[in-house]
């Protein structure tokens, strides 16, 4: 179902098809480049000099459901991905740290294999409860940006939240990304805590802070 917002976004850019789906195994290539696009500045400290394997991690990952290809929403813009959203749901999936670990090691040697671990654990981490649902990633490709196409994933995102009987939508958003946080602001979301972290994991990171936010949902929102 499109919503308003949607048909008008198509009005004005109506060269473009948009079409959100869920998405497919044959997704995954193109959306771990998406996702190491927007998320790796967070993510290479922990690889290292094994970076370039960050890709073909994610993208096997997303395979093998850690990373949760199956609660993954997809934008295409005239047949091309666009843009994704990974949206817990299943708040009885947990990432098998093991599973994971055998996989960085194919890739990463020494002591990073320790420091990929744990990121990448983290980032497959499941925080929705049976009455919450989670964002843990929103990404649109670089070419596709100031469209309109992170609102549609979002508008999505709550439509799936409330047919999974969800009463709230959560989400965290880092202290260097304020776009984001603007757009979540805009979009309903409130912060509901702040998350610090210790001088050595923000250098190490990237950044020092994230905002906890959470939005309400309802049969009319």
């Amino acid at each position: 179902m499109y919503t308003l917002s949607l048909l008008l976004w198509m009005e004005t850019v109506s060269c473009s098809q948009v079409n959100i789906r869920p998405a497919r195994e044959e997704d995954a290539p193109a959306l771990a480049r998406l996702y190491v696009e927007a998320f790796g500045s967070k993510l290479r400290w922990a690889f290292g000099q094994y970076e370039q394997a960050l890709p073909v991690v994610v993208e096997q990952l997303l395979q093998q459901d850690q990373m949760r290809l199956s609660e993954t929403l997809v934008a295409e813009v005239n047949g091309e991905i666009a843009g994704m959203a990974v949206l817990r749901r299943d708040p009885r999936h947990r990432p098998h740290w093991v599973t994971i670990w055998r996989l960085i090691r194919r890739h990463v040697r020494g002591w990073r294999m320790f420091t990929a671990t744990f990121i990448m654990t983290a980032m497959c981490n499941n925080l929705c409860t049976p009455t919450r649902s989670y964002l843990e990633s929103l990404a649109v490709d670089a070419r596709y940006r100031g469209q309109g196409i992170g609102t549609l994933l979002l508008e999505r995102c709550f439509e799936e939240s409330r047919r999974a009987g969800k009463r709230e939508i959560s989400l965290h958003v880092v202290d260097t990304n304020p776009r984001a946080k603007q757009l979540y602001e805009r979009m309903g979301f409130r912060t509901v805590r702040v998350e610090r972290f210790g001088r050595i994991a923000a250098r190490w990171m990237g950044f020092s802070a994230q905002d906890f936010m959470v939005r309400p949902l309802s049969s009319s929102s």
